[in-house]
C-alpha cells in the first residue's frame, strides 16, 4: 500500500474541479462520457466502468478491492485509493479516514469517513485541493429499486443502504464547505440530498 505522502498530493489540484462519480441508480454512462476530459474525475466503487478513463478510482471497502482489483487493474488507467485502515495491495494509495470525525477534514492525510465511500471520495477532493466538487450519483435513495446503477453487488458485498445515517453525513460535511470557501454541487439527476445546491451537470461544465 502506497501511503499519503503530504508534500506530493497535499493540494496537488489546487482550485480545480472535481467531478466525483458515486453508485446510485441515477449515474449514466451519459453523464460520465460528458465529464470526460472536462475537469478531475474520481469514480466510486464500481463506477469504474463507466469511465476508466478517470483521475482516480476509489473505495473504502477491503472487500470490493478483492473482488475487482484484478479488473480495475487490466481496464482502467489513473491512480487506486483507498481510505480503509488495513493494507490491501502494493499499487493501492492509502489516504485514511477517521470514524469519530463528524464533517469534512482538513487535516492533511486524513479523511472523514462518513459511512460510504462516496462520501470519502468528497474528502480525498477536499485533500487534492479542490476549488469546486461536482457530484453525480448521490441518490441517497433507492427509489428505482436497483440498488445501485449497476444493480445489486456481487456476493458476498454488503447490500444494506443506511442512507439517513449517510444523508447526516453529508449535512454535517455542508457547514464545512462553506467554512473552507469550496463549493460543492449536486449534479445528480435522482436525489435526497438535502442542503446541496442543485444543478444540471451541462450547465456546471
Amino acid at each position: 500500500m502506497v501511503s499519503f505522502d503530504i508534500k506530493k498530493y497535499w493540494h496537488r489540484w489546487n482550485g480545480e474541479t472535481v467531478i466525483c462519480m458515486a453508485s446510485g441508480p441515477s449515474m449514466t454512462n451519459e453523464d460520465a462520457e460528458y465529464c470526460h476530459g472536462k475537469a478531475r474525475v474520481i469514480t466510486v466503487n464500481t463506477t469504474y466502468r463507466l469511465a476508466p478513463w478517470a483521475d482516480i478510482h476509489y473505495s473504502s471497502d477491503h472487500d470490493w478491492w478483492n473482488l475487482h482489483l484484478p479488473e480495475v487493474r487490466s481496464s482502467c488507467s489513473g491512480e487506486l485509493w483507498t481510505g480503509h485502515h488495513e493494507p490491501i495491495a502494493p499499487d493501492i494509495h492509502h489516504c485514511p479516514y477517521h470514524k469519530p470525525i463528524k464533517g469534512i477534514s482538513n487535516k492533511p492525510g486524513i479523511i472523514s469517513w462518513g459511512g460510504n465511500s462516496g462520501f470519502c471520495a468528497i474528502g480525498l477532493a477536499v485533500q487534492f485541493g479542490a476549488g469546486k466538487i461536482i457530484m453525480l450519483g448521490y441518490d441517497m435513495n433507492d427509489n428505482s429499486g436497483k440498488g445501485h446503477w449497476h444493480g445489486t453487488h456481487e456476493y458476498p458485498l454488503r447490500k444494506d443502504f443506511n442512507f439517513s445515517k449517510w444523508i447526516h453525513h453529508f449535512s454535517c460535511a455542508y457547514r464545512d464547505f462553506i467554512k473552507l470557501g469550496i463549493e460543492v454541487v449536486n449534479c445528480s439527476r435522482e436525489t435526497a440530498l438535502p442542503h446541496y445546491r442543485r444543478a444540471e451537470l451541462r450547465e456546471m461544465i
